[in-house]
């Protein structure tokens, strides 16, 4: 099954509105997840047989960056919003279809914006899982630059506890993206010139820091998330992981670096 993104396919992919990616047939085994979750400090019995959703959402991530990377040499792409339907859970080694859509480029100071549909399909034809994505674009001579795109975090009334504690590291950052194309994760200079102080770990790898807390309480089946990418996580940071309950559930779950500034947070509706 082909679950990977290369960079040669990208080479025939275009940026512009109405594109419609290749169908692709795709799975994450366990070897998959296990690789990828030791980069971001995870056991393998988190989150069992099921896929962690934002590995299953990764691709997609990835087969933008790669086309970034083939149609606009010198370009990155950063996270500003993943919304996440998952109408039921997703079993490891389970075969689906992946079909992706750009919906939306729109023009931003620092760039372009842009939001694509990807939905994933399995034999019976329904869609158990859907990803909405919205990215920034980073043109390397943009128009304006700020040191770091960061979103309005409104004052937050609930009670959060922290209950985890992630130590980023090069190793990791590097490890975790590998084969993805996007050397703002990798290479200090291209990290500079797109504006940050130092490369920056993956959008989905935050995610997964922000969904353990989830899966050790309860897996879920079915899920609605919203995650929103407040500031740039550095390949160095120390970040906190804090929830908010209800009386049952896990209702909102953010991240916080040492600064104690919001870097991103996920709100969750389960069942």
């Amino acid at each position: 099954m082909d679950s990977r993104s290369t960079l040669e396919e990208a080479r025939g992919f275009k940026l512009e509105t109405g594109f419609q990616f290749p169908e692709k047939r795709v799975e994450i085994d366990h070897a998959e997840q296990n690789r990828l979750h030791g980069w971001c400090d995870i056991g393998p019995d988190v989150f069992g047989d099921v896929g962690d959703p934002a590995l299953i959402g990764r691709l997609p991530v990835v087969m933008l960056s790669n086309t970034i990377v083939a149609q606009r040499p010198g370009w990155g792409q950063v996270h500003v919003v993943q919304r996440i339907q998952q109408r039921r859970a997703i079993g490891l080694g389970e075969s689906l279809r992946l079909t992706g859509e750009i919906k939306r480029l729109i023009q931003h100071p620092r760039g372009e914006l842009a939001t694509t549909v990807w939905r994933y399909w399995d034999e019976l034809g329904q869609t158990p899982f859907e990803v909405v994505a919205e990215g920034l674009l980073l043109d390397p001579n943009p128009v304006s630059r700020d040191s770091e795109p960061k979103q309005n975090v409104e004052p937050e009334s609930r009670e959060f506890e922290r209950v985890l504690s992630k130590q980023c590291t090069p190793q990791a950052t590097v490890g975790y993206c590998d084969g993805t194309n996007n050397l703002i994760h990798s290479d200090v200079e291209v990290a500079r010139q797109l504006g940050f102080r130092a490369p920056i770990i993956a959008g989905t790898q935050t995610m997964s820091f922000l969904l353990e807390p989830l899966y050790q309480a309860e897996p879920p089946g079915k899920l609605s998330l919203t995650i929103r990418f407040r500031r740039p996580v550095f390949w160095d940071d120390v970040v906190d992981i804090e929830v908010a309950k209800n009386d049952i559930h896990i209702e909102h779950v953010r991240a916080m670096n040492s600064a104690n500034k919001c870097v991103a947070d996920c709100s969750v509706v389960s069942g």
